[in-house]
């Protein structure tokens, strides 16, 4: 699946169909993972667990194809 496909599935919290779409920052926004978010001084990159999801991408949102369960506050997204 790339970042523009979506599919339907089931919410694995509760079992309700989810909403299919799109899990998206600011403009100039990048997505990351990480143990814990690093200070605003400090290179994300070094963070301990990082994970880089999307690349960033000036002057554009960045955006992830995702399923949306609003029953239980639930997304599920691919990278």
């Amino acid at each position: 699946m790339n970042e523009m496909e979506v599919h339907t599935m089931k919410c694995p919290e509760c079992g309700k169909e989810m909403r299919d779409g799109y899990l998206f920052c600011s403009k100039d926004g990048a997505f990351s993972f990480a143990n814990k978010v690093p200070g605003v001084f400090e290179n994300a990159k070094n963070a301990e667990g990082f994970v880089k999801i999307t690349e960033l991408k000036p002057s554009h949102r960045t955006r992830v194809a995702a399923s949306i369960c609003e029953e239980c506050k639930t997304v599920i997204f691919k990278y």
